[in-house]
């Protein structure tokens, strides 16, 4: 199945900020057939918290553009709920802080689909460090971060990861020379951290 940049730009969202749960529902109002009755049901959610607004508003118009769906928004929260979705960005590899990762379907996909993967993610897990001239992300996922890694070398960016830490966490970094590369090829749609990005010379 085809991914869309929207999609892709989704479930890296969901992988950084995001998130994906379950939970039941007792006693939930359904309509059948014009039928109204009541029952336990397990209810899917999927949510996205971050205190950028354009990175909120884009998350919810990609979520409408691609799945049909509105979701709602609460202050830096952009959550809804469905099955179908939460099933197909889990098979792409959304998921908690320590289980998400790149799904094959995106390894194998274009070039341009995993520029915006990774701008997404970055856009949520980068930290820009003007004065080292590096970008960095940390994370307690060892696994995802190394194949972060082998999507940046897809696009010709070289970066190291170092770990585990005392607190158990992992970093993937990117120093001055390739940070150059990072900012031509992939970038950011953050507007804090593209102004920091251009600062780098």
């Amino acid at each position: 199945m085809s991914i869309s940049p929207e999609e892709a730009r989704i479930v890296a969202h969901v992988c950084g900020d995001g998130w994906l749960t379950f939970f039941l529902e007792r006693n939930s109002l359904q309509i059948v057939n014009g039928r109204r009755y009541r029952r336990d049901r397990i209810r899917y959610q999927i949510g996205y918290c971050n205190t950028e607004n354009i990175l909120l508003e884009q998350f919810r118009n990609d979520v409408n553009y691609v799945f049909g769906i509105k979701p709602m928004k609460v202050r830096c929260e952009i959550r809804f709920k469905s099955k179908r979705v939460f099933e197909r960005i889990r098979a792409l590899g959304g998921g908690n802080t320590r289980g998400w990762f790149v799904g094959k379907d995106i390894k194998l996909s274009k070039k341009a689909i995993k520029i915006e993967w990774l701008k997404a993610f970055f856009d949520d897990e980068a930290t820009v460090d003007i004065k080292t001239r590096r970008i960095r992300i940390k994370s307690m996922n060892g696994k995802g971060l190394i194949q972060v890694k082998s999507l940046l070398r897809d696009i010709g960016i070289k970066s190291v990861t170092t770990g585990p830490n005392s607190d158990k966490s992992y970093y993937l970094t990117i120093a001055r020379v390739e940070v150059l590369k990072f900012r031509k090829f992939i970038g950011f749609y953050h507007p804090q951290k593209i102004q920091k990005l251009c600062i780098i010379n």
